[in-house]
Protein backbone atom coordinates (compact mmCIF):
# COMPACT_ATOMS: atom_id res chain seq x y z
CA UNK A 1 0.00 0.00 0.00
CA UNK A 2 1.09 3.58 -0.69
CA UNK A 3 2.10 5.15 2.65
CA UNK A 4 1.46 8.75 1.43
CA UNK A 5 -1.98 10.19 2.09
CA UNK A 6 -4.96 8.69 3.87
CA UNK A 7 -6.27 5.15 3.55
CA UNK A 8 -10.00 4.58 3.05
CA UNK A 9 -11.59 1.42 4.46
CA UNK A 10 -15.01 0.37 3.13
CA UNK A 11 -17.53 -2.29 4.18
CA UNK A 12 -21.30 -2.66 3.80
CA UNK A 13 -24.44 -4.33 5.14
CA UNK A 14 -27.72 -4.43 3.24
CA UNK A 15 -28.47 -0.85 2.11
CA UNK A 16 -25.69 0.84 4.10
CA UNK A 17 -22.07 1.55 3.24
CA UNK A 18 -19.62 2.24 6.07
CA UNK A 19 -16.28 3.94 5.63
CA UNK A 20 -13.33 5.04 7.70
CA UNK A 21 -10.43 7.37 6.88
CA UNK A 22 -7.20 7.22 8.84
CA UNK A 23 -4.91 10.05 9.84
CA UNK A 24 -1.54 9.08 8.28
CA UNK A 25 0.32 11.30 10.73
CA UNK A 26 -1.10 9.79 13.92
CA UNK A 27 -0.96 6.12 14.80
CA UNK A 28 -4.42 4.59 15.33
CA UNK A 29 -6.19 7.94 14.87
CA UNK A 30 -9.10 8.31 12.48
CA UNK A 31 -10.01 11.44 10.61
CA UNK A 32 -13.60 10.29 10.08
CA UNK A 33 -15.92 7.29 10.38
CA UNK A 34 -19.11 7.54 8.35
CA UNK A 35 -22.16 5.77 6.98
CA UNK A 36 -24.14 6.29 3.78
CA UNK A 37 -27.63 4.87 3.37
CA UNK A 38 -29.06 3.99 -0.04
CA UNK A 39 -32.41 2.69 -1.28
CA UNK A 40 -30.88 -0.44 -2.82
CA UNK A 41 -28.79 -3.45 -1.83
CA UNK A 42 -25.18 -2.25 -1.73
CA UNK A 43 -23.54 -5.67 -1.96
CA UNK A 44 -25.55 -6.71 -5.01
CA UNK A 45 -24.70 -3.45 -6.76
CA UNK A 46 -20.98 -3.79 -6.03
CA UNK A 47 -20.77 -7.42 -7.11
CA UNK A 48 -22.47 -6.88 -10.45
CA UNK A 49 -21.06 -3.44 -11.13
CA UNK A 50 -24.08 -2.79 -13.32
CA UNK A 51 -27.07 -2.37 -10.99
CA UNK A 52 -28.89 0.99 -11.22
CA UNK A 53 -27.47 2.07 -7.86
CA UNK A 54 -23.81 1.43 -8.73
CA UNK A 55 -23.08 4.98 -10.02
CA UNK A 56 -24.28 6.36 -6.67
CA UNK A 57 -21.69 4.25 -4.84
CA UNK A 58 -18.98 5.35 -7.26
CA UNK A 59 -19.95 8.98 -6.74
CA UNK A 60 -19.90 8.60 -2.94
CA UNK A 61 -16.41 7.07 -2.89
CA UNK A 62 -15.15 9.73 -5.30
CA UNK A 63 -16.40 12.48 -3.01
CA UNK A 64 -14.83 10.84 0.07
CA UNK A 65 -11.55 10.41 -1.79
CA UNK A 66 -11.43 14.08 -2.75
CA UNK A 67 -12.59 15.40 0.63
CA UNK A 68 -10.03 13.45 2.66
CA UNK A 69 -7.26 13.13 0.07
CA UNK A 70 -7.36 9.34 0.17
CA UNK A 71 -4.58 7.71 -1.83
CA UNK A 72 -5.34 4.07 -1.03
CA UNK A 73 -8.48 2.01 -0.47
CA UNK A 74 -9.35 -1.36 1.04
CA UNK A 75 -12.80 -2.87 0.46
CA UNK A 76 -14.15 -5.91 2.27
CA UNK A 77 -15.31 -8.70 -0.03
CA UNK A 78 -18.21 -10.96 0.93
CA UNK A 79 -17.40 -14.48 2.15
CA UNK A 80 -20.09 -16.25 0.04
CA UNK A 81 -18.52 -14.72 -3.07
CA UNK A 82 -15.27 -16.61 -2.37
CA UNK A 83 -14.14 -20.18 -1.80
CA UNK A 84 -12.08 -20.93 1.32
CA UNK A 85 -10.62 -24.38 1.82
CA UNK A 86 -7.74 -25.88 3.78
CA UNK A 87 -5.57 -28.39 1.94
CA UNK A 88 -2.52 -30.46 2.97
CA UNK A 89 0.86 -28.92 2.36
CA UNK A 90 1.64 -31.84 0.04
CA UNK A 91 -1.05 -30.53 -2.31
CA UNK A 92 0.39 -27.03 -2.19
CA UNK A 93 3.93 -28.29 -2.90
CA UNK A 94 2.86 -30.27 -5.99
CA UNK A 95 1.91 -28.09 -8.99
CA UNK A 96 -0.29 -30.72 -10.61
CA UNK A 97 -2.10 -31.41 -7.32
CA UNK A 98 -2.67 -27.68 -6.79
CA UNK A 99 -4.27 -27.29 -10.19
CA UNK A 100 -6.38 -30.42 -9.77
CA UNK A 101 -7.82 -29.05 -6.52
CA UNK A 102 -8.49 -25.64 -8.03
CA UNK A 103 -10.30 -27.19 -11.00
CA UNK A 104 -12.32 -29.38 -8.63
CA UNK A 105 -13.60 -26.44 -6.64
CA UNK A 106 -14.16 -24.19 -9.65
CA UNK A 107 -15.54 -26.76 -12.05
CA UNK A 108 -17.24 -25.02 -14.98
CA UNK A 109 -15.24 -21.80 -14.68
CA UNK A 110 -12.52 -20.75 -17.11
CA UNK A 111 -9.13 -21.06 -15.37
CA UNK A 112 -8.07 -17.66 -16.75
CA UNK A 113 -10.87 -16.09 -14.68
CA UNK A 114 -9.86 -17.75 -11.42
CA UNK A 115 -7.79 -15.81 -8.87
CA UNK A 116 -5.89 -17.96 -6.39
CA UNK A 117 -4.21 -16.90 -3.15
CA UNK A 118 -2.49 -19.19 -0.63
CA UNK A 119 -2.30 -18.29 3.07
CA UNK A 120 -0.08 -19.84 5.71
CA UNK A 121 -1.66 -21.31 8.82
CA UNK A 122 -0.57 -22.07 12.37
CA UNK A 123 -0.34 -25.71 11.27
CA UNK A 124 2.66 -25.85 8.92
CA UNK A 125 1.31 -29.01 7.30
CA UNK A 126 -1.69 -27.19 5.84
CA UNK A 127 -2.41 -24.17 3.65
CA UNK A 128 -5.52 -22.05 3.23
CA UNK A 129 -6.61 -21.78 -0.39
CA UNK A 130 -8.61 -18.65 -1.30
CA UNK A 131 -10.31 -18.72 -4.71
CA UNK A 132 -12.15 -15.86 -6.41
CA UNK A 133 -13.94 -15.70 -9.74
CA UNK A 134 -12.64 -12.55 -11.48
CA UNK A 135 -15.93 -11.58 -13.20
CA UNK A 136 -17.64 -11.60 -9.78
CA UNK A 137 -15.10 -9.01 -8.57
CA UNK A 138 -15.45 -6.55 -11.46
CA UNK A 139 -17.59 -4.16 -9.41
CA UNK A 140 -14.81 -3.85 -6.84
CA UNK A 141 -12.30 -3.03 -9.58
CA UNK A 142 -14.53 -0.26 -10.97
CA UNK A 143 -14.84 1.30 -7.52
CA UNK A 144 -11.11 1.19 -6.79
CA UNK A 145 -9.90 2.44 -10.15
CA UNK A 146 -9.31 6.05 -9.10
CA UNK A 147 -6.98 5.25 -6.19
CA UNK A 148 -3.18 5.01 -6.33
CA UNK A 149 -3.26 1.74 -4.41
CA UNK A 150 -6.18 -0.62 -3.83
CA UNK A 151 -6.99 -3.97 -2.25
CA UNK A 152 -10.06 -6.05 -1.55
CA UNK A 153 -9.83 -8.12 1.58
CA UNK A 154 -11.44 -11.35 2.73
CA UNK A 155 -13.36 -11.38 5.99
CA UNK A 156 -10.83 -13.64 7.72
CA UNK A 157 -8.15 -11.06 6.91
CA UNK A 158 -9.84 -8.60 9.27
CA UNK A 159 -8.52 -10.80 12.07
CA UNK A 160 -5.04 -10.52 10.62
CA UNK A 161 -5.34 -6.73 10.45
CA UNK A 162 -6.51 -6.76 14.08
CA UNK A 163 -3.51 -8.88 15.01
CA UNK A 164 -1.16 -6.33 13.49
CA UNK A 165 -3.04 -3.38 15.00
CA UNK A 166 -2.95 -4.84 18.52
CA UNK A 167 0.27 -6.87 18.20
CA UNK A 168 -1.94 -9.67 19.50
CA UNK A 169 -0.16 -13.02 19.63
CA UNK A 170 -2.73 -14.72 21.82
CA UNK A 171 -5.72 -16.86 20.90
CA UNK A 172 -8.93 -15.22 19.69
CA UNK A 173 -12.01 -15.86 17.59
CA UNK A 174 -13.45 -13.28 15.18
CA UNK A 175 -17.14 -13.48 14.22
CA UNK A 176 -18.46 -11.25 11.45
CA UNK A 177 -22.26 -11.11 11.65
CA UNK A 178 -24.33 -10.57 8.51
CA UNK A 179 -28.03 -10.91 7.85
CA UNK A 180 -27.79 -14.34 6.21
CA UNK A 181 -24.45 -15.72 7.43
CA UNK A 182 -21.67 -15.43 9.97
CA UNK A 183 -18.00 -15.83 9.14
CA UNK A 184 -15.57 -17.23 11.71
CA UNK A 185 -11.79 -17.02 11.89
CA UNK A 186 -9.55 -18.37 14.64
CA UNK A 187 -6.06 -17.12 15.47
CA UNK A 188 -3.41 -18.54 17.76
CA UNK A 189 0.12 -17.36 18.59
CA UNK A 190 0.08 -14.71 15.87
CA UNK A 191 -1.16 -16.99 13.08
CA UNK A 192 -4.42 -17.87 11.39
CA UNK A 193 -5.63 -21.28 12.59
CA UNK A 194 -8.68 -21.67 10.37
CA UNK A 195 -11.77 -19.96 8.97
CA UNK A 196 -15.24 -20.80 7.70
CA UNK A 197 -18.65 -19.22 7.22
CA UNK A 198 -22.11 -20.47 8.10
CA UNK A 199 -25.16 -19.46 6.06
CA UNK A 200 -28.68 -19.59 7.48
CA UNK A 201 -32.23 -18.48 6.74
CA UNK A 202 -33.21 -17.83 10.35
CA UNK A 203 -31.16 -16.93 13.41
CA UNK A 204 -33.01 -19.70 15.24
CA UNK A 205 -31.13 -22.19 13.04
CA UNK A 206 -27.70 -21.01 14.21
CA UNK A 207 -27.35 -23.42 17.17
CA UNK A 208 -28.01 -26.39 14.88
CA UNK A 209 -25.54 -25.22 12.24
CA UNK A 210 -22.94 -24.30 14.87
CA UNK A 211 -23.01 -27.83 16.30
CA UNK A 212 -22.97 -29.32 12.80
CA UNK A 213 -19.88 -27.36 11.75
CA UNK A 214 -18.14 -27.72 15.11
CA UNK A 215 -18.44 -31.50 14.77
CA UNK A 216 -16.00 -31.32 11.84
CA UNK A 217 -13.94 -28.23 12.69
CA UNK A 218 -11.97 -28.72 15.89
CA UNK A 219 -10.93 -25.10 16.46
CA UNK A 220 -14.59 -24.04 16.82
CA UNK A 221 -14.61 -25.96 20.11
CA UNK A 222 -11.25 -24.58 21.16
CA UNK A 223 -10.66 -22.17 24.02
CA UNK A 224 -10.02 -18.58 22.91
CA UNK A 225 -8.79 -15.79 25.13
CA UNK A 226 -11.34 -13.48 23.49
CA UNK A 227 -14.19 -13.69 21.03
CA UNK A 228 -14.80 -10.51 19.03
CA UNK A 229 -18.13 -9.89 17.25
CA UNK A 230 -18.77 -7.19 14.68
CA UNK A 231 -21.24 -6.45 11.89
CA UNK A 232 -25.02 -6.42 12.17
CA UNK A 233 -27.28 -7.90 14.87
CA UNK A 234 -24.22 -8.74 16.99
CA UNK A 235 -26.10 -8.84 20.27
CA UNK A 236 -28.62 -11.30 18.87
CA UNK A 237 -25.83 -13.56 17.58
CA UNK A 238 -23.97 -13.26 20.90
CA UNK A 239 -27.05 -14.27 22.87
CA UNK A 240 -27.68 -17.26 20.62
CA UNK A 241 -24.10 -18.53 20.55
CA UNK A 242 -23.18 -17.74 24.15
CA UNK A 243 -23.86 -21.33 25.38
CA UNK A 244 -21.72 -22.79 22.59
CA UNK A 245 -18.61 -20.62 22.89
CA UNK A 246 -15.96 -21.73 25.38
CA UNK A 247 -15.12 -19.07 27.97
CA UNK A 248 -17.92 -16.84 26.68
CA UNK A 249 -17.26 -14.32 29.48
CA UNK A 250 -14.58 -12.88 27.20
CA UNK A 251 -17.05 -12.26 24.36
CA UNK A 252 -16.83 -8.63 23.16
CA UNK A 253 -18.92 -6.69 20.66
CA UNK A 254 -16.72 -4.14 18.89
CA UNK A 255 -19.09 -1.23 19.47
CA UNK A 256 -16.81 1.50 20.78
CA UNK A 257 -13.60 3.29 19.86
CA UNK A 258 -11.98 2.09 23.08
CA UNK A 259 -12.67 -1.57 22.22
CA UNK A 260 -11.20 -0.99 18.78
CA UNK A 261 -8.23 0.75 20.43
CA UNK A 262 -8.47 3.75 18.12
CA UNK A 263 -9.09 7.45 18.61
CA UNK A 264 -11.15 9.94 16.62
CA UNK A 265 -12.30 13.52 17.03
CA UNK A 266 -15.92 12.34 16.82
CA UNK A 267 -17.15 10.57 19.95
CA UNK A 268 -20.74 9.70 19.04
CA UNK A 269 -22.20 8.19 15.87
CA UNK A 270 -25.65 7.89 14.36
CA UNK A 271 -25.17 4.21 13.57
CA UNK A 272 -24.01 1.05 15.32
CA UNK A 273 -20.24 1.37 15.39
CA UNK A 274 -19.71 -2.40 15.29
CA UNK A 275 -21.03 -2.39 11.71
CA UNK A 276 -18.14 -0.15 10.69
CA UNK A 277 -15.45 -2.19 12.48
CA UNK A 278 -14.04 -3.83 9.29
CA UNK A 279 -13.76 -0.41 7.63
CA UNK A 280 -12.00 1.01 10.70
CA UNK A 281 -9.45 -1.79 10.90
CA UNK A 282 -8.74 -1.74 7.15
CA UNK A 283 -8.29 2.04 7.10
CA UNK A 284 -5.56 1.99 9.75
CA UNK A 285 -3.03 1.01 7.08
CA UNK A 286 -1.15 -0.28 10.09
CA UNK A 287 2.28 -1.35 8.88
CA UNK A 288 2.87 1.77 6.77
CA UNK A 289 1.59 4.18 9.41
CA UNK A 290 3.68 2.52 12.14
CA UNK A 291 6.81 2.75 9.99
CA UNK A 292 6.35 6.53 9.75
CA UNK A 293 5.79 7.02 13.49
Amino acid sequence: MDPDGSCLGVCYTENQLFYSVNDPEQLSHLTHIGSIEYNFDVEKSIITGSEPGFPAIQSSLRQIKEKYDCKSIKILSSAPQECWTIVPRSVYDDTSEREAHIQLFMNGFDRSNIQVTWHTLSNDESRLLLIRNSPAMKGFKYLMGGFSSSEYMSEFEIGQEWMEHKANNGSYLMIHCRGSYISLSSFILGKLRGCTYITFESYNDLPYFWNLYAGNISWMNGIHDNTFLFGQNCQKVADILNPYIEDSNNLQIMNSLSRMDVSANEKTYGFELERAFPAVIMSLNTSETRSKS
